[in-house]
């Protein structure tokens, strides 16, 4: 199986058209904001998004804030039964409210995903030469990476 890095590398020159696009218009940008753009590859469909870092929460169906600490408690490696009894006890009829609504949906990622791409997507834009961020949506999970925007960008 290939490794991750390979795995985007690939993503990378697959989306080529879209990553030199999403480049062009985060060389644009004078300083970072969360109108930073970044591009979203939907790997089922073979669609992209590009656009501001500031849309994220639009574009990726994320858990409830009230489950951010269940995620983490289980990262951690404390058991699924331990961290929804800490959780319940701790957040009460919120957390279960929250449970419900993420089974109704399919959320890929929490708003600790949500806000650790922000800050990749701000260490990017202050590397020499500027990184874009890109993620790629697959079916059960997302991830980011960093790509430079020097081989895409096109001087004049």
């Amino acid at each position: 199986m290939e490794n991750l890095s390979d795995v985007h590398q690939t993503l990378v020159e697959d989306y080529r058209e879209s990553m030199v696009i999403a480049a062009d218009k985060l060389l644009a940008q004078p300083s970072w904001t969360l109108e930073a753009t970044v591009v979203l590859m939907h790997l089922h469909s073979g669609a992209v998004t590009i656009g501001p870092v500031r849309s994220l929460p639009l574009w990726l169906e994320h858990l409830p804030p009230e489950l951010d600490e269940f995620v983490r408690l289980q990262d951690q490696g404390v058991s699924f039964d331990e961290a929804y009894v800490q959780c319940l006890a701790e957040q009460g009829q919120e957390f279960v409210d929250a449970c419900e609504a993420a089974k109704r949906g399919k959320p890929l990622v929490s708003h600790d995903n949500l806000a650790e791409f922000t800050a990749l997507s701000q260490k990017g834009f202050a590397r020499e030469p500027r990184e874009l961020l890109a993620l790629a949506q697959w079916p059960d999970h997302v991830t980011g990476f960093l790509v430079s925007c020097e081989p895409f960008h096109r001087p004049g």
